[in-house]
């Protein structure tokens, strides 16, 4: 049996998107819920139903998943392999877009309902521990809470460590950092012991993995997201090297108006004797 990568986008849309995916969506979002001790939910509906086919320029625009709960908070989930420390800018505008698109021209404020924003996260944000940090609009003098419409929830996968995170998350996080060499029938059948939802997710792990038109997708999604890698790695890799040879120049430049040997410079720079003389 195949074993896949279960933070692509496109197996984590089949699993929370799909007509009679409900119940494990809800039940992702409550897990999150929990492990910041808010406020759950009865019910929600899939405002973005999965999709075969896919136009992967333009995932860069919509959210992976989107749903509205029955007292109408919209639930945005976000699954990111790759970032940097501005991400933080790029997860609020995604909220902001969302916010602003709840108002129609002429309605009143007072049709304006909180949208949450759930971000998996590949990769590591900052240096800090924590693994699930859940921030909202607070009173710096006195922590009060200004509205409960702005709340974004950004959980660092690479940080997860068994049983840091209340159960419920915790079992999720312990699927969604399943590598693809891992023994995944092992792993969901002691899942499934921790949290009976995990059964319908084991078999829709299945039922996805047998289906050749989405394994199809799956792989064109794989190929285009290590392309995007490659490229990535590749551009910090160009910058790094250019900033090295600027902060070299910047070097020689200040040596040389201190009228310091062109050989002495040349060793300490990196810098050519011809490329010295040109500064």
């Amino acid at each position: 049996m195949r074993n896949i990568n279960v933070l692509n986008d496109y197996f984590v849309r089949y699993l929370f998107s799909s007509p009679d995916s409900n119940p494990i969506l809800l039940d992702f979002i409550n897990s999150t819920m929990l492990d910041s001790n808010m406020k759950t939910f009865r019910s929600v509906e899939i405002l973005t139903p999965f999709n075969y086919k896919e136009n992967y320029q333009d995932k860069e625009t919509i959210a992976d998943v989107k749903c509205i709960t029955q007292n109408g908070t919209v639930v945005i989930i976000e699954i990111q392999l790759q970032g940097n420390s501005r991400f933080p800018e790029r997860i609020l505008y995604y909220w902001a877009s969302n916010y602003s698109k709840l108002l129609k021209h002429g309605e009143k404020y007072d049709a304006l309902t909180p949208v949450i924003s759930i971000n998996l996260l590949n990769f590591n944000l900052d240096d800090s521990n924590n693994i699930h940090s859940c921030y909202m609009i607070y009173d710096t003098i006195n922590n009060r809470l200004l509205t409960d419409h702005l709340q974004i929830h950004i959980i660092e996968l690479r940080k997860f460590k068994y049983n840091l995170l209340k159960p419920d998350l915790n079992c999720w996080l312990k699927f969604f950092t399943m590598k693809e060499k891992d023994n995944k029938e092992v792993i969901m059948s002691d899942l499934v012991k921790e949290k009976p939802i995990m059964e319908e997710v084991q078999k829709r792990y299945n039922n996805f993995i047998k289906d050749r038109l989405m394994m199809n997708e799956y792989d064109k999604r794989e190929a285009y997201l290590y392309g995007n890698q490659i490229m990535l790695e590749e551009e910090r890799r160009l910058g790094i090297e250019e900033g090295e040879k600027n902060k070299a120049i910047s070097m020689a430049k200040n040596m040389k108006d201190r009228d310091m040997d062109l050989n002495l410079i040349s060793e300490l720079t990196g810098l050519s004797i011809e490329e010295i003389k040109k500064l």
